[in-house]
Formats: structure tokens, sequence, C-alpha cells
């Protein structure tokens, strides 16, 4: 199998090639699953994307929300939520290393491991290679894995936010679910209190926006 290094199909950047010693990704995703409220954003966002049609659909995201997580037998959150996502393992990553075809190349500037589909001959030995399972399958066949979207993920930019239910009145506690940053940086995400911040109802914001008078 040729080890020829390839061109990333939108920039024009070569990938470093297989076997090359390759710095494991310093920025990845990172989640916190007590936060998702399953809107699904985050999946749209990437699909559109990665669409080569600018079509929606969900079944081509590279992340899923995954309802009431498990770990075992045993229920993390019953009622909860959590997004499944690469978790961009040190490099080789595992579904690198079991590829029969060398059909994984990297990111120049993310060093993210990535599947080259013109390479990729649909084995499937990557899916359960994947310790955490996150590497998907689309309705055609084609194996999907998060690439960052090249630096820039799109559901990080996407995604909602979550109201604190447990707040009296209208003020709530807004936090993003998904980040794009390094171990520390992800540590100082969960040392930080969210920001609180007012409801507005949407006969509020009409009368403010001066859309609706007060006798509406």
């Amino acid at each position: 199998m040729s080890r020829t290094p390839q061109k990333e199909l939108v920039t024009g950047a070569v990938w470093h090639p297989p076997g090359a010693e390759i710095p494991d990704v310093d920025e990845k995703l990172y989640a916190l699953s007590n936060q998702c409220t399953d809107c699904n954003i985050c999946e749209v966002a990437c699909s559109l994307v990665h669409s080569p049609d600018n079509m929606v659909n969900p079944l081509l995201a590279r992340l899923k929300v995954d309802h009431s997580p498990q770990v075992g037998r045993k229920a993390v959150h019953p009622f909860g939520f959590a997004a499944d996502i690469c978790h961009h393992c040190g490099n080789p990553p595992p579904c690198a290393e079991v590829c029969p075809a060398d059909a994984f190349y990297y990111d120049p500037k993310t060093n993210v491991a990535v599947i080259a589909q013109d390479k990729c001959i649909q084995c499937m030995e990557c899916v359960p290679g994947c310790p955490f399972d996150v590497i998907f399958v689309a309705p055609d066949g084609e194996l999907l894995k998060c690439d960052l979207c090249g630096g820039e993920p799109a559901c990080v930019d996407a995604c909602a936010t979550r109201p604190e239910m447990n707040n009296a009145g209208k003020q709530y506690v807004r936090a993003p679910v998904l980040f794009h940053t390094d171990t520390a940086g992800y540590k100082a995400v969960l040392q930080d209190k969210p920001e609180r911040k007012d409801e507005v109802g949407m006969m509020q914001a009409m009368l403010e926006a001066g859309t609706v008078s007060s006798a509406a």
C-alpha cells in the first residue's frame, strides 16, 4: 500500500503520512454531559459542514447525543444526555492502528487523524477498534470520524446553552456543553461558575423591540 502523502482537498495542505512521528492532538473536544439538553444542534451543524451538497442530515454527523449514557450496566444520568465525541487518542490512535488500508492521515494543523475516504475500503475494522465507540457508519457505508473541522469545530460554535432548572423565578445559569480547548483549559472551565442571566419572555422581548404595543 502506497504511503505517499496526500493533500487536504479544501486547503491543499499536505497531510502527514502514516507511520510518521506525529505529536498528539493538543486541543480536543470536551463536553459537559450534565448540561446537554438533547437539542441536537451539534449534530445538525456537523452534518451541514460535512455535507457535499449542503444538506442537513444528522445521520452524517461525526458526533452523536447519547440518551441515558451508561457505564457498564449502570446509568450515569438515568434521564440525561451526553455528547459522544472523539477523544483524539494519542497518535497513532487505536482506530488508525487497526486499519489494514492505511486510510488514516493526519491534519498538519491539528494533528488529528482523518479518514481518507478515497483509500478507505469500508472494512469496518476501525469501528470496534475505537475504545469509545465514536466512529460512526453513514447510511451509504462511509466511515465517519471527527476531524475537528480543521481546528474550528462547527459543533462548538453551534452549541446551545442550557438553563439550570434549579434556580427560582426566571433567573438561570447558562453554560455551553461543548468546548474546544486543551486539558488545562477544560479544567478551568470546570472551575468556572456559569454566568447568571435573566430569561426574557417573548412578550417582553417584543415590547422592548417596539414590535407590539402594551395594549396587546
